[in-house]
This record gives structure tokens, sequence and C-alpha cells, in this order.
């Protein structure tokens, strides 16, 4: 009875370790699911960014563009660039989660989905720097030329001295 009465205790304090290892692994478990559905939808938003973006691109630098200025107030350029820096913080915050932040077994999982989205977002990334480009581009072109013109490049020269 005595073997009885101390194995008991031992149990308890085996069985609450159990428990908590268990609800641990769990709950990591489901972290580990967070990141992955994060860097899974990050990389899906992207996708359709890329999308959309790519489209007016092509149609910008293959179709001859658009017959009005596309961004005629210049609203467009400071936003671009702030898009095109919240990409690249994106980028490195996923860089940050790497195979060594994750015991094996989950690492990979977590890595795969990561490099996906970092690939995903320097595609977009980049295609937002050529639209904003093309966007300059396109309504410089649709601009009326301002000054005189000049019939040949030695009127140029001149009107360029007497300034």
């Amino acid at each position: 009875m005595r073997a009885m009465q101390t194995c008991i205790p031992l149990l308890e304090v085996i069985y609450r370790k159990v428990e908590a290892d268990s609800q641990f692994s769990l709950d990591y478990l489901r972290a580990v699911d967070a990141v992955i559905d994060v860097a899974t939808d990050v990389r899906n938003n992207a996708e359709t960014a890329q999308k959309v973006c790519s489209q007016v691109l092509a149609r910008l630098t293959e179709s001859g563009g658009y017959e009005e200025p596309v961004d005629p107030t210049g609203e467009l350029t400071p936003k671009s660039l702030s898009a095109e820096a919240a990409v690249k913080a994106t980028i490195r915050a996923l860089q940050v989660l790497d195979r060594s932040t994750l015991p094996a077994g989950h690492a990979e999982d977590v890595s795969d989905s990561n490099e996906e989205a970092i690939a995903t977002l320097q595609r977009l990334h980049n295609t937002l720097v050529d639209l904003r480009w093309a966007v300059i581009e396109h309504d410089a072109d649709l601009e009326e030329p301002e000054g005189e013109a000049f019939d040949n490049i030695e009127e140029l020269v001149a009107d360029l001295r007497s300034r």
C-alpha cells in the first residue's frame, strides 16, 4: 500500500507535465500554421497585385498607352514609392523567419512558404518600379511642349547662349 501511495504523486506530476507539453506542442503547431497562412495570404495578394500592375504596364509599354495622362496631378508617384517601400519591408520581415528560428520538421514548411512569398513580392516590387517609370514616361510624352521650336541647331544654340 505504501508503494502505491508514493507512486500517485509521481504519476500526477508526470501527467501534468505530459499535459502541459502537449498543450505547448498544440499551441506551437497552431503558431506554425498561422505563419504559413500569413505567408500564403501575402503571396496570394502579391500575385493579384502583380497581375493588375502587369496589365497596366503592358498597356503603357506595348499597346501605345492611354489617350489621357495616367497621373496628371502627380499623386501616383508618392503612392507608388510608398507601396514599393512597404513591399520591401514585408520581404525583410519574411526573411527574418528562416529555418533557424524553428525546430526541425516545421522549418522547411515555413521556409518554403516564405520563399514563395518573397519571390512573388520581389516580382511585384520590380513591376511597381517599372510601372511607376512607365506612367511618368507616358504622361511626359502626352505633355504639350513648352517654349519655342527651332528650325536648326544654330538657332537653338544661340537661344541657349542668350539666357
